[in-house]
Parts: C-alpha cells; sequence; structure tokens
C-alpha cells in the first residue's frame, strides 16, 4: 500500500496485515494501528521506544497485538457473565473510526471511536468508546466513555501498557508504597512496602489515589505514569514458565518488558449513567534516569 499523507506529520501505512497510522513531529515519532486503535511505538526525540512488542508479533487481521497499549474495553479480563465473550472486552481486534484532530510540530492529536449497538455479546448497552492519542514530547491516551442508553451499565477498563527494559532484574517501579495489592496469583491481599520489583511472575491489581509512578532502572530513560480518573493498576509479567504458552511471544522475551495498567478494575469499576461519561487518562514522560 502507498503511504496516504493525511497530514504535516501523520501518514497511513500498513504493517503486515493492519493499516498503521506513523506519527513524525518535532518530539517523537509513534505508530498506531487501526484496529483496536492500538499504540505499538512511542519513541520521543533522541531516546529510545519506549514501547513493548513482541519479536514474534505478525500483526494479523482479527488478532489482538502482543504488546503496545491494548485497550481492553468495556470489560477488563474475562467477561464474568458471559464466558463466550472475547477476553479484555470487544474492540482489540476491531476496525476503530479516526480523525486528525490537531497536528503541530510540537504536538499530534488522534481521535479514534468506537460505538456499541447495543446487542453485542458480553455488554447488552449503547455506548461511545472515544480514545485520544496525543504525541509530542509526552504521551497523553485519555479513553472516554460516554453512555448513550437509557440504563446505567458498569465498566472496567484498561489501557494495558507493555513497557520495554533491557533486563526485567533491574526494574523498579516507585511511588507505590502503602497502596493496597491483590495478587491474583495467589489470592491474597496486603500492602505494598517500599520499591517494587519483578523477581517472579506478577499478576496483581494495585488499589491507590491514582498518585504519579515512576519507573527506573530500566536500561534507558526513566519513566514517569500519572493517571486521572483511576484509582487502580495492574502489574503484570509472565516469568518463565507461563512465556512458554503465550501466542506470539518468544520464551525469553519476559526479561524484556513488564505491563503496568491505567485502569479501572475491581473495587475501581465505574458505573455510567444514561447520558454521562467517565473519562480515564494516562500520561507517560521520560527523563534522564
Amino acid at each position: 500500500m502507498t503511504e496516504n499523507i493525511m497530514s504535516e506529520n501523520v501518514v497511513l501505512d500498513t504493517l503486515n496485515e493492519l493499516p498503521v497510522l506513523r506519527i513524525d513531529n518535532q518530539y517523537a515519532t509513534a505508530t498506531i494501528a487501526v484496529q483496536g486503535a492500538h499504540l505499538i511505538e512511542y519513541t520521543p526525540l533522541n531516546q529510545d521506544n519506549v514501547i513493548f512488542v513482541s519479536q514474534e508479533e505478525n500483526f494479523a487481521k482479527g488478532k489482538a497485538i502482543r504488546g503496545g497499549v491494548p485497550v481492553c474495553w468495556p470489560w477488563f479480563g474475562p467477561n464474568t457473565k458471559e464466558p463466550d465473550a472475547p477476553a479484555h472486552g470487544l474492540v482489540r481486534a476491531l476496525d476503530w473510526e479516526y480523525e486528525v484532530v490537531s497536528d503541530t510540530a510540537e504536538r499530534t492529536d488522534i481521535r479514534f471511536s468506537y460505538t456499541t449497538t447495543g446487542d453485542q455479546l458480553g455488554f447488552a448497552y449503547k455506548a461511545t468508546c472515544e480514545l485520544l492519542i496525543s504525541i509530542g514530547e509526552t504521551l497523553v491516551m485519555s479513553l472516554t466513555t460516554t453512555n448513550n442508553d437509557d440504563k446505567p451499565f458498569e465498566i472496567s477498563q484498561a489501557l494495558h501498557t507493555y513497557f520495554s527494559c533491557a533486563n526485567i532484574d533491574d526494574v523498579r517501579i516507585q511511588g507505590l508504597e502503602d497502596a493496597r495489592f491483590l495478587n491474583r496469583l495467589e489470592d491474597k491481599a496486603y500492602d505494598l512496602k517500599g520499591e517494587f520489583c519483578f523477581d517472579q511472575e506478577v499478576d496483581g491489581v494495585v488499589l491507590d489515589k491514582g498518585e504519579p509512578v515512576k519507573l527506573v532502572n530500566l536500561g534507558k530513560e526513566a519513566v514517569t505514569m500519572t493517571r486521572r480518573g483511576s484509582n487502580s493498576m495492574v502489574l503484570w509479567n509472565p516469568w518463565i514458565e507461563k512465556s512458554k504458552s503465550l501466542s506470539n511471544f518468544n520464551d525469553l522475551e519476559y526479561t524484556k518488558m513488564f505491563c503496568v495498567e491505567t485502569t479501572n478494575t475491581s473495587e475501581d469499576s465505574r458505573l455510567v449513567k444514561p447520558g454521562n461519561s467517565h473519562v480515564m487518562c494516562m500520561e507517560i514522560s521520560t527523563e534522564t534516569a
């Protein structure tokens, strides 16, 4: 496919089977798949890509991408009421509508949207999900859910961010002191103390006050993640054994990635009333460690 120039800093291209938007402005480059409104690269000027995508990923139409920032909506994890509904919601493998809403040398804003019909398996409501992705000196992703129905509904959701690192053994997460951690592997809950590190398989929910966290010892620039409309995060790394069973994932890639996910999940799931909206926002900035 020949590149289609959409604006000064945005072109429409393809990556294997998927249409992608490639952004290249004064402060960063980025790549976003139209399928799933799925960010798969964010590289600040003169720095490394912040985001991890598996080397085994083949970017196939209709298949969820392993890595990047999957959008899990309007539920996160399995659908507890409809076991046949897809894991992590409706939208990961669907094409979204999109438009470039602003494009300057300093920052590029692209809006993606998906509207439900009220008859999808697992979500019998009319709603609109909008994702505004802003690429510049920082990365901002803002996910807005609007209830177009005459009934309230509850959502859980995630910006399921895969971060890249040089060595998982070195990674530390700062700013989680005294937050509540729901360890889903051991079905235990406890308060976190000190820096969080990955030394085994991790799959758990952090319940906090939505304060910033800092990701350090990545083998490159440190990352600060701030959130709005989110008082929960998911921490995840498949570690040795689970990596062997994951699709589109190299057995040793667990050493090069970890997930810190901006979420509304567990006790932080949100009720959206008719005519109302809920906004969940994540911003990522980098700095010298």
